[in-house]
């Protein structure tokens, strides 16, 4: 199964750019115009600029997320600098200066904390997982989809709770990444990214129970994602995960059995590298992850005794066959027939072609003879453990005991965390001026795993394999002065 998406976006469609605005007034309160406000991302160097109009409002339209220094600086007065303001996705922040007489050499400094700074002038109801926390906060699978259930008003990622409506259920949710949907509609999986998002790709993830914003779009619930970009600094990471079985304890199956506990060998693992093309104008971002699964697990497949191939149906009459562990047992556990107490006569068979004369034996088909010649005999008549959770009478069904590998296991809804992946991202940013940039995000996926697991050898099974990828691009602009 492929997925592909490529989406080309302006300034005036859904955007993941962060907006900042406010006023900038003197020490009476009064209103100044006229005021250079500029604000400087401390990572890329990206310098914008913009000036107080007659009201003394500012306004920057479309900021790209990350940490910026912004100045109010006008001859006469002290220069006021906010330092370490944090904008993040699709992010609306009002930052007022009040401007004290003196010189522009002297400045009056505010540091504002990481995470303080929301959504400062959006009614939407969330709250925000920045940088640090998804850096820091554990991850079992590297996948910061983990990381919805802990924020507020959020039981799981398939149901929001503090809506206006209550419970939004897996379909009334919208994944976005860097302003584009990645939400896949074929099942209900509620917030879910149709290619992996690993901690090392996603730099924040935003939660909106309650939306009320018009630039959401579809969707009751939002979760928006936005990727790591390059800065003026190279920086990269290796990492290697390992996810073992070895402290697990055992099942009761197996300890009845004397069989050694079951095996999961998981590796993910990779590297990424950000930084500059050209500096203060073109940067990139690559990320390559990778994950391997080998697994060993003693299973118990449903089978067919001998007699029961041949269409002959055993029982004692006057009670319910029964596996050797039950309390009125069929069967010993080499599967002789036993006689359980309350039977009224001894063991009776019939055969099950002889009760309707359209069905004299076998179909004509073939099928049924051939699965039959796949099955093998039933080592175990103990009734535990059995793959799938079936139910054994011992006389006419019985188990199939073996070990199986395997290289994981993945269901057709895309949500199995033990499979095999290879994944490629790369994201390239360019600024053509203060107002005017593009940047573009590519995600190539290879994923496989075994699917509907044969529960005996030689049987049938399936596997899953997907493809996918997302291709976007963003570009930010002014609008024309003239018609365009």
């Amino acid at each position: 199964m492929s997925c592909v998406a490529f989406t080309l976006l302006s300034s005036l469609a859904q955007s993941s750019n962060a907006t900042l605005g406010g006023t900038v007034s003197d020490a009476t309160g009064a209103l100044i115009p006229g005021v250079s406000i500029t604000a400087t991302n401390t990572q890329t160097g990206i310098i914008t600029n913009s000036i107080s109009n007659e009201t003394g409002a500012y306004q920057f339209a479309a900021l790209q997320p990350g940490t910026y220094k912004v100045s109010a600086e006008l001859s006469g007065f002290r220069t006021e600098t906010y330092n370490s303001v944090t904008l993040g996705i699709s992010q609306q922040v009002r930052l007022n200066f009040m401007l004290r007489v003196g010189s522009v050499a002297q400045t009056v400094e505010v540091s504002v904390a990481a995470d303080t700074l929301i959504a400062t002038t959006s009614a939407s109801v969330g709250s925000v997982l920045p940088e640090y926390k998804v850096r820091d906060l554990p991850l079992i699978n590297r996948n910061v989809m983990d990381l919805i259930s802990t924020t507020p008003g959020v039981s799981s990622t398939t149901s929001f709770a503090g809506s206006p409506t209550g419970f939004l259920t897996g379909n009334m949710i919208n994944t976005t990444r860097d302003g584009i949907s990645v939400q896949q509609g074929r099942y209900n999986n509620g917030a879910y990214s149709s290619t992996f998002t690993s901690n090392d790709l996603i730099e924040e993830v935003r939660v909106l129970v309650a939306p009320a914003d018009a630039e959401t779009g579809r969707g009751s619930g939002q979760v928006q994602l936005r990727t790591r970009a390059g800065t003026n600094d190279f920086r990269g990471s290796l990492f290697w995960s390992n996810r073992n079985s070895v402290w697990d304890a055992n099942t009761f199956s197996n300890n009845y059995n004397g069989i050694k506990p079951n095996f999961l060998n998981r590796n993910q693992f990779g590297g990424r590298l950000g930084g500059p093309i050209v500096r203060n104008k073109t940067f990139f971002f690559f990320l390559y992850e990778g994950m391997r699964t080998v697994q060993r697990e003693t299973v118990v497949g449903t089978v067919l005794t001998a007699t029961a191939r041949q269409g002959l149906y055993r029982y004692f009459p006057g009670v319910q066959s029964a596996p050797s562990t039950a309390a009125n047992p069929t069967v010993t556990s080499t599967g002789e027939p036993l006689t359980p107490r309350g039977a009224t006569g001894p063991l009776a068979s019939f055969s099950v072609f002889d009760r309707d004369a359209n069905r004299p034996g076998f179909d004509p088909s073939g099928m049924i003879q051939q699965m039959i010649a796949r099955m093998p005999l039933p080592n175990d008549f103990s009734g535990t453990g059995l793959f799938p959770a079936n139910i054994v009478d011992g006389l006419n069904t019985a188990g199939y005991r073996w070990v199986r590998r395997g290289i994981g296991t993945e269901s057709f809804t895309g949500l199995g965390q033990n499979i095999n992946r290879d994944q490629a991202n790369l994201r390239i940013d360019h600024h053509f001026s203060q107002k005017h940039r593009l940047n573009a995000v590519a995600t190539r996926e290879h994923t496989w795993a075994d699917s509907d697991s044969a529960p005996w050898p030689d049987g049938y099974k399936g596997a899953v394999i997907r493809r996918p990828q997302v291709y976007t691009a963003s570009r930010s602009y002014p609008p024309c002065r003239r018609p365009c």
